[in-house]
């Protein structure tokens, strides 16, 4: 019985090599709290916001320091609440997570997996958060849109600016994210109303 050849198009291959999923290299010390200036990170969170972070001045080019930071910003942790509105995994097998102030102003934070953050400083910290983010928004096998009130804690980071999905205008992350709560509401009125309402029952 002759066999028949099945031609497989480019867009498949393609398709699957994309689903390849491992640790990334672009200042990955960095990412991962690997690198040389870790102990000097202040652990001590500021309380800050979107538009705020997005204000800092950034690097020309971050990704001349690959294992090293840039002070201030990158040795400081911040915390920020703020609407989550999107989730997805990456192929470095970060969780990549859009948040968006009243305004509209966006800014990118970064779960890391635990698997590629053996060794890091905030590595408890790391596995903590990936598993609180599994069990609040679900299997993530495509990219989703969400409406969650969160405050999130992580270090800051400057990114290069290459069309990622709700970027700051100045490339600044929280990268890793260390720290995350899911609220039960879907936007800044709604989560000050129920914080007002608890503070008048006690």
């Amino acid at each position: 019985m002759k066999r028949s050849h099945i031609a497989i198009p480019i867009a498949s291959l393609t398709l699957v090599s994309n689903l390849v999923f491992a640790c990334g290299a672009e200042r990955w010390p960095v990412k991962t709290v690997t690198d040389k200036d870790k102990e000097a990170i202040v652990a001590t969170s500021v309380p800050a916001t979107v538009n705020q972070l997005s204000q800092i001045p950034a690097p020309i080019d971050p990704s001349i320091k690959r294992d090293t930071r840039y002070a201030p910003t990158e040795l400081a942790v911040y915390e920020i609440t703020a609407r989550m509105t999107f989730i997805k995994v990456e192929t470095d097998e970060d969780y990549h997570v859009v948040l968006k102030d009243e305004k509209g102003n966006s800014m990118i934070v970064e779960s890391v997996s635990p698997n590629c953050a053996q060794g890091s400083r905030f590595e408890n910290e790391i596995k903590a958060v990936r598993e609180t983010i599994d069990k609040s928004v679900g299997t993530l096998d495509k990219p989703k849109t969400v409406s969650r009130m969160v405050t999130v804690t992580g270090v800051g980071f400057f990114d290069r600016i290459h069309g990622q999905t709700g970027v700051a205008s100045n490339g600044i992350e929280l990268h890793p994210i260390i720290g995350i709560i899911f609220h039960d509401a879907t936007s800044h009125m709604e989560l000050r109303n129920k914080v007002q309402s608890r503070t008048e029952k006690e």
